[in-house]
């Protein structure tokens, strides 16, 4: 890496930007296609920009329903979010990837966002910001978007962090390439330990707030603790592989303060909260079960094996 600071400025006129390459790694159902090719039709592009979609589903969903300026790549050798980037990854033809999940709705100027101010010759990924869906009115959308789970400004990583996410973030592919891409076999943290690799090799992570998608957040408690179970499980593969990155939650000092702060809301008559923080305290025991558990993504003989169970109807992140 060069150690120069100089910073590359967006030419004046329409189109000057780099052209992008939106990669969305898909495994779900019909519906959730449709909806994925929608959000991605409301994209406003420049000459050169592309939109690919990496399907990992076994039957080709994506492929059966997309045309037009929406290329198909399938990857279904194992059932992993990071295998499908990669191969979107590898099919693109531009120098700059922006990485986006299938249950995300990107703001019509989201790439115009990317480049509203300088990039500099260090940077190697630019985190955007991932709000809640605010047409979701279920229970567990509105306590997500309470806690803004995704959010790269203030949620559970921040900027401090010096993370991005890949529900919406820019990579430089040649730092991408360098670094050979997302780590596969895995289900969660992938993103994270890109992020750290990229610091490593002497990469920086800048923001922008202004290129915002807005996330559909999981509706049922079953999914939404599997989610936060398998956050768990790729938190402890982080920490293994980035040895203090990512330590455990401290279960019973977090499980007492949710109860203390649940009987005092209570008191208060704040129902809402005080249900809220009560499925803080649900999620940190899913998040301890998960961090227990394996990360391993199921490779191709297992999703043979299991060829009768019922699609998924979301992506692993």
């Amino acid at each position: 890496m060069a150690e120069s600071q100089v910073t590359v400025r967006r030419p004046r006129g329409p189109g000057a930007r780099p052209a992008v390459s939106v990669v969305v790694p898909f495994l779900g159902k019909r519906n959730d296609a449709r909806r994925l090719l929608e959000a991605l039709a409301g994209v406003r592009r420049g000459p050169g920009d592309e939109l690919i979609v990496a399907d990992n589903t076994r039957a080709g969903v994506v492929d059966q329903l997309a045309g037009g300026s929406v290329r198909v790549v399938r990857a279904t050798r194992e059932r992993s979010s990071y295998h499908a980037r990669n191969a979107g990854a590898g099919a693109a033809h531009n120098d700059w990837l922006l990485f986006m999940d299938a249950d995300c709705v990107p703001a019509a100027n989201l790439l115009e966002a990317y480049y509203a101010e300088p990039i500099g010759d260090d940077c190697g990924a630019l985190a955007g910001e991932i709000i809640g869906d605010p047409a979701q009115r279920g229970f567990l959308a509105r306590y997500a978007r309470s806690r803004r789970f995704l959010s790269q400004a203030d949620g559970l990583l921040g900027p401090q962090s010096g993370a991005a996410v890949t529900g919406n973030v820019l990579l430089r592919r040649a730092a991408f390439e360098a670094l050979g891409g997302f780590v596969e076999g895995i289900r969660s943290g992938g993103d994270i330990d890109l992020s750290r690799r990229l610091g490593v090799a002497g990469w920086s992570v800048q923001h922008r707030p202004g290129a915002v998608v807005a996330h559909r957040h999981r509706e049922s408690l079953i999914g939404f603790l599997g989610m936060i179970a398998r956050y768990g499980a790729g938190a402890r593969w982080l920490n293994e592989r980035h040895p203090g990155s990512s330590p455990r939650w401290p279960l019973l000092p977090g499980l007492v303060g949710a109860a203390a702060d649940v009987a005092r809301l209570l008191t208060r008559r704040r129902l809402e909260p005080s249900l809220f923080r009560a499925v803080d305290g649900i999620g940190l025991i899913a998040h301890n079960v998960g961090y227990l558990a394996s990360n391993r993504a199921p490779g191709r003989a297992e999703i043979a094996h299991a060829r009768g169970s019922a699609e998924p109807d979301r992506q692993a992140l």
